[in-house]
């Protein structure tokens, strides 16, 4: 149920760029990690998001479901393009990013998340700085993500002893 949410959730608001999460779904210790940058609270990783992606970037969501590999976790697959506030701003070729969320079994809170990305980082920089290299030297853009219709899932409702 928790990972159809975040997928109605990540797909309307795009939050893994916008940095407009909703904290509900966040333990109070939940930690971020990429293969830059590390950090802590929910609220310095929306901050961090909203700071570094650019109002041009999209998190397109391919896919939001309970990992059957790695226990209490939750893989979203994503295509990341847009651009960065680095520098003067920097455009980035699109590539897709996995991200594993860690769900707590007891709180049912998500406390980690780890992003990683089908293109090494020397590629993204790469491509950013010397686009003209994109497919020649390196790799080619991640293609378009097909439209899907999501739907926040719906609670049921108990009406105890009432009818």
């Amino acid at each position: 149920k928790l990972a159809a949410t975040l997928d109605a959730e990540l797909y309307e608001k795009e939050w893994f760029v916008t940095g407009n999460v909703n904290p509900i779904y966040f333990g109070d210790d939940f930690q971020f990690q990429d293969p830059d940058v590390k950090l802590t609270g929910i609220e310095d990783y929306a901050r961090g998001v909203k700071k570094l992606f650019s109002e041009d970037s999209r998190a397109q969501i391919i896919s939001c479901e309970v990992n059957t590999a790695i226990p209490n976790t939750i893989t979203v697959t994503w295509r990341l393009s847009g651009g960065v506030n680095i520098g003067p701003g920097l455009q980035i070729k699109p590539y897709i990013c996995y991200t594993d969320l860690t769900v707590d079994e007891v709180t049912g809170l998500v406390v980690f998340q780890e992003d990683k990305f089908d293109i090494p980082g020397w590629d993204i920089l790469l491509s950013a700085l010397f686009p003209f290299l994109i497919g020649k030297v390196t790799a080619p853009p991640a293609p378009e993500v097909e439209p899907r219709v999501v739907k926040m899932p719906v609670e049921e409702k108990k009406l105890f002893g009432i009818f």
